[in-house]
């Protein structure tokens, strides 16, 4: 594809459906919004995303417009059931310290043959993570403000939340919940503030370490692979560098090595037990051979 025809292939993803717009109309009859381009926005597995503006006293307001599970085959009452989970998912996340933002909204519809979350949900920023390291244009400091804030937040966690198990064939420390967490759901604020912005299909932690809510329809890895990249500090931070280092080598001057470099350093400085620093260090430094275990394909 020329580079107009994958932003316009781009735009029509984030582009609410007739059936969508229908359902915006009907909770909104008094307010004309507009569907502004999905800048900023990179495309998600599980949901669909768009937009919208509207005017307060002539000043415009933006709120993003999300259809969750969209096209996944959810039964409705599975999606009703996922909705129940998004507020205490939120409070358990914001309890430990992540900034979330605010859901003004949801509602679970039966769509076509499928349940789906409808949400409003204050708009953060104005690029996620991933845009931001796509964009040559971006300085290498905002890049590492990112990453630095992402890992000293998984740091942060209490040491009573935390407790050690053989996951995936490697001992790691398991947090008290998962995060989807890779750089298209975590978004700097103006202010530089992060915000994790991801809570469809809450991986929320059950009895015996196991997952409250998983989905084969979400979720393509198979529980305790997911439990790895998802709910292990290890793993989780693994899985957010391989794919920053990636990126970040896609798209601007630099090497492994002096990426790695400032990941080691980064590492060092956050006073994690040190059998964590030395299995994640032995990790990227081998090119991460728990991941390639993990994942069925080397991409993360």
């Amino acid at each position: 594809m020329e580079k107009k025809d994958v932003l316009a292939h781009h735009a029509k993803l984030f582009e609410p459906t007739p059936s969508e717009l229908h359902i915006l109309r009907a909770d909104e009859p008094h307010i004309n919004f507009s569907v502004l381009p999905p800048d900023g926005i990179s495309q998600g597995r599980q949901s669909r995303v768009s937009i919208l503006e509207y005017r307060e006293h002539g000043t415009p307001q933006q709120v993003l417009f999300k259809r969750m599970g969209a096209g996944k085959g959810l039964p409705l009452d599975v999606a009703r059931h996922l909705e129940s989970r998004l507020e205490p998912y939120r409070r358990e996340l914001v309890r430990f310290g992540w900034n979330i933002p605010h859901t003004y909204y949801t509602k679970t519809l039966q769509q076509g043959n499928e349940g789906q979350i409808f949400s409003y949900e204050q708009r953060i920023g104005r690029a996620d993570g991933e845009k931001l390291f796509t964009n040559p244009e971006q300085p290498n400091f905002l890049r590492w403000s990112i990453v630095r804030q992402t890992f000293a937040q998984l740091a942060h966690y209490p040491r009573d939340a935390l407790h050690r198990k053989t996951i995936a064939g490697r001992e790691a420390t398991v947090l008290p919940h998962g995060l989807d967490l890779k750089l298209a759901n975590v978004v700097p604020d103006t202010d530089g503030t992060l915000y994790f912005v991801d809570l469809f299909c809450p991986k929320e932690i059950g009895p015996n370490s196991s997952w409250l809510t998983y989905r084969s329809e979400l979720d393509s890895l198979p529980e305790e692979n997911l439990m790895a990249v998802c709910a292990t500090r290890e793993g989780a931070m693994l899985r957010f560098w391989r794919l920053a280092e990636m990126l970040w080598m896609k798209t601007v001057p630099t090497t492994p090595e002096q990426l790695r470099e400032g990941f080691f350093t980064l590492l060092d400085s956050l006073s994690l037990p040190q059998e964590e620093i030395d299995f994640m260090q032995r990790e990227v430094s081998s090119s991460y051979p728990w991941l390639d275990e993990i994942y069925s394909e080397a991409k993360v």
